[in-house]
């Protein structure tokens, strides 16, 4: 037994279309799932340390003026500082947080992809659902042009 619905002039599935497209637009970027994938605590950065710490860690100290290099105008030749392999260093791992995703290079990107492919899924098991439930006929699943989307996107990202 199937349940007949009335054809109306605003079908089912291009409500669940543009409900999730105001989603996209309005929440989701408020409400990441990508954000919160990177920063929820499961990847962390050590920090590295600061050129006096290695000096100090490595017995090595700031080199002062002297009156050779007051003659020369202070124009000092550096030297690059070495740091022997077998020193006792300890790195001070943190979390990701919202503020460290600033500088990631791919990051947009990285979070529009998947905030989109987390709503075209989203619109695909409603519209499979309407699909099951109702079983309208002649009607063209939109949640296909959705799952294309998303590929067309991974594609495009994908070649560039």
């Amino acid at each position: 037994m199937s349940l007949q619905y009335s054809q109306g002039v605003i079908g089912v599935q291009l409500v669940v279309t543009m409900v999730m497209a105001s989603v996209i637009q309005k929440i989701i970027p408020h409400y990441s799932f990508a954000r919160w994938l990177l920063c929820s605590g499961g990847l962390r950065w050590y920090q590295h340390p600061t050129e006096d710490e290695l000096r100090s860690l490595a017995g090595k100290q700031q080199k002062t003026k002297s009156k050779k290099d007051r003659r020369n105008n202070g124009h000092i030749d550096y030297k690059p500082l070495t740091i022997p392999k077998d020193i006792d260093l300890q790195l001070e791992t943190k979390c990701i947080t919202e503020v460290d995703t600033l500088a990631l290079h791919y990051f947009p990107e990285f979070q529009w992809l998947v905030d989109f492919t987390v709503a075209a899924t989203v619109v695909y098991l409603i519209t499979e659902l309407y699909y099951t439930v109702a079983q309208p006929s002649g009607e063209m699943n939109i949640s296909v042009v959705w799952c294309l989307l998303v590929l067309a996107f991974v594609i495009r990202r994908w070649l560039a």
